[in-house]
């Protein structure tokens, strides 16, 4: 696939992964089948992966992986030939995803206020355009 065109996979996984940006933050919550998506699928001391974690964090793998253009080992060279949003919302994402199971205060930080939850979806979510339409 050539850059600039976003095919029907990256978007759907970017829907996924807005989606589950909302859910992750409460400002939204979904259950499809008795499985609600801020259930634990797997908890080890303080680090517990939820469903809507899961899918944020698959779709975004999803994305990178199913395009032509870039792979994981380019990915930031890739990136870094953005403008900067682009490149810091990439960059951000990651980090928000690690810290988000790492750093217990990033979890409780988004999750404190509807205001920072769309601060968090629009970044996730602007890098996931980033890399499945620019890159």
């Amino acid at each position: 696939m050539s850059k600039m065109e976003f095919d029907p996979v990256d978007a759907a996984l970017t829907v996924a992964m807005m989606v589950s940006g909302f859910i992750m933050t409460g400002i939204a919550t979904f259950q499809l089948f008795d499985v609600g998506f801020t259930d634990v699928i797997w908890s080890s001391g303080n680090i517990e992966i939820t469903v809507a974690y899961a899918i944020s964090v698959a779709s975004f793998v999803g994305i990178v992986a199913t395009n032509e253009n870039t792979d994981f080992s380019s990915l930031k060279d890739d990136a870094e030939r953005l403008d900067e949003y682009y490149m810091y919302s990439i960059f951000a994402t990651v980090g928000l995803f690690a810290g988000w199971l790492l750093v217990g205060d990033v979890a409780s930080f988004f999750q404190s206020s509807d205001l920072w939850g769309l601060v968090y979806v629009g970044v996730t979510t602007t890098a996931s355009f980033a890399v499945g339409w620019m890159l």
